[in-house]
């Protein structure tokens, strides 16, 4: 399976293209080399780097409302219902799911760690998704190369080479 937006054009994973300009007693050669494979791979490295970061901060956030919880922090206190209020809406789909222990005013919010992990599974998933659409393992090279005499100027050529996997 090829990810190509123009379902009639054949994918194209490197492009390379020399340009040699020849003068009577000068000679300069240019190769520039455009790897598009890569460049896709490393969006889709950058994107599940947003997604792991977002992930680390959910965890963090819920890690401390789990501590706050568990030493019986005020409520009432400025950072802790700064906490709880972040929080809340992460953990409201596991609320009812479990009993929360309490001896003390602390209480072990074990619905806090369930909502941790499955947030966790849940990225986890989503980034492999990710990984599996963008990868696209290959079984077929073709190299294609073109040769042209440019506009320029007697001695002015174009070599345009194309790497397609299929």
């Amino acid at each position: 399976m090829t990810n190509n937006p123009n379902p009639g054009e054949i994918s194209v994973d490197r492009r390379a293209e020399t340009v040699v300009t020849q003068q009577p007693g000068y000679v300069a050669s240019e190769r520039v080399v455009q790897d598009v494979a890569a460049e896709r791979r490393m969006q889709s490295f950058q994107v599940n780097r947003i997604i792991y970061g977002l992930l680390s901060v959910l965890e963090i956030v819920l890690g401390m409302r789990f501590v706050l919880k568990l030493i019986a922090a005020n409520p009432g206190s400025g950072f802790a219902n700064f906490i709880y209020g972040i929080s809340a809406p992460f953990t409201a789909p596991f609320n009812a799911l479990l009993g929360t222990p309490a001896a003390g005013g602390s209480a072990l919010e074990v619905t806090t760690l369930v909502a941790m992990v499955v947030y966790a599974l849940l990225t986890w998933i989503i980034v492999r998704v990710i990984q599996i659409v963008t990868d696209r393992p290959t079984s077929r090279t073709v190299t294609r190369s073109t040769r042209e005499q440019t506009g320029a100027g007697p001695g002015n050529e174009r070599t345009t080479e194309t790497v397609t996997r299929n």
